[in-house]
């Protein structure tokens, strides 16, 4: 958890949140008292007698506590007022990674042309150097062949004179 960020429901209701917190936080008909930031305690149920629909108005006996309810607003508009800053934080990172990856992407662009050009050049020259490096040890070795021909015929010239001196 420590790299992690937590958001600020996270934050406030802790990493985890149980069935039963859910549970006691999205029940129809219940009021509730924030006892603290990672609990929620009920505090009454309607009565569903008060909710009887008959044919005149009628007004409950229960008296309605709207300082939980402002309590509870209050809360809330905190939790959007912070959910909307991390948001804005989170939005602006993401466009910084999405120019530096344009951006990346562009130098990226470039280099690739570069090497495009050079490999376009170098052949040519390396093609042309090897040639004439062939060409060279082409010539040397007609040369040796011409000077070992040369070689064998005297050679053979000699033994034919040495022979025709061992028979006189």
């Amino acid at each position: 958890m420590e790299g992690q960020r937590l958001s600020s429901y996270g934050r406030r209701f802790g990493a985890q949140s149980t069935s039963i917190h859910h549970a006691l936080r999205f029940s129809p008909g219940r009021r509730y008292l924030s006892s603290s930031p990672t609990t929620r305690v009920s505090v009454t149920k309607l009565k569903t007698s008060s909710l009887s629909f008959r044919a005149g108005p009628k007004f409950s006996s229960d008296k309605v506590d709207f300082s939980l309810a402002d309590a509870l607003n209050t809360e809330f508009k905190e939790t959007r007022t912070n959910e909307k800053v991390e948001m804005m934080e989170l939005n602006d990172r993401f466009a910084s990674y999405i120019e530096k990856v344009r951006l990346l992407e562009q130098q990226n662009k470039v280099l690739v042309a570069e090497l495009n050009q050079i490999r376009d050049k170098e052949p040519t020259k390396l093609a042309d150097i090897y040639q004439e490096e062939v060409r060279e040890l082409r010539h040397q070795v007609d040369q040796l062949s011409n000077s070992k021909a040369r070689l064998e015929i005297e050679r053979d010239n000699l033994l034919e004179d040495l022979n025709n001196l061992r028979q006189k």
